[in-house]
């Protein structure tokens, strides 16, 4: 009988089912959804995060590319789409779509994504004035605290790295920020 369902039916269905991390259920429903509704922006949005949940990244690509095609101003699908191709370590390529993400919708969200590829580049000064702008917006964020606190301690600002790292263990007990945050005041206390 599911061949009888709406795709609306079939898209609460598919939400219910990522919530409970169903995946392979979630991907079912929107598979049909899709087929009933091929230009419908939100089941390509699902559809696409369902297929990242279960590691088909390049099918993913393919469902929020098609999504754009049809809605190319909303961020979300932008954002998707970075993630992905960050996930599949493409991160020259991610650089002009968080550019996009950016121009969209400018936030703290889309900087962070722009310093973490810089960062995984290795290029930790425009990675630090990334996440010096998304810590502007929202200086107690943890990600971009611990993020911020990285490339400190990658470009040997120990001292400066500090404040940064001991934000994140606010949030939570994290045994690897702790150790670099141990470390930072060890060599501290050196120089």
């Amino acid at each position: 009988m599911a061949f009888l369902k709406s795709a609306k039916t079939l898209t609460i269905d598919g939400i219910d089912h990522l919530n409970k991390k169903e995946y392979e259920k979630a991907l079912k429903c929107f598979r049909r959804a899709s087929k009933k509704k091929p230009r419908d922006v939100n089941i390509l949005n699902f559809l696409s995060q369902a297929q990242t949940a279960l590691g088909m990244i390049e099918a993913a690509l393919v469902s929020v590319d098609k999504a754009i095609e049809y809605d190319p101003g909303n961020v979300i699908h932008w954002q998707l789409k970075a993630t992905n191709l960050m996930m599949l370590q493409r991160h020259e390529e991610a650089i002009p779509v968080i550019e996009r993400c950016m121009e969209l919708q400018p936030g703290d969200v889309n900087y962070l994504m722009r310093g973490q590829v810089d960062y995984i580049l290795k290029d930790y000064a425009s990675a630090g004035e990334w996440f010096d702008r998304a810590l502007e917006i929202d200086p107690e964020n943890p990600l971009s605290n611990h993020m911020k606190g990285l490339v400190l301690y990658n470009l040997g600002l120990y001292s400066e790295a500090i404040p940064h790292l001991e934000k994140v263990l606010v949030v939570g007990d994290s045994e690897a920020v702790q150790n670099i945050l141990d470390d930072c005041k060890l060599r501290t206390r050196e120089e």
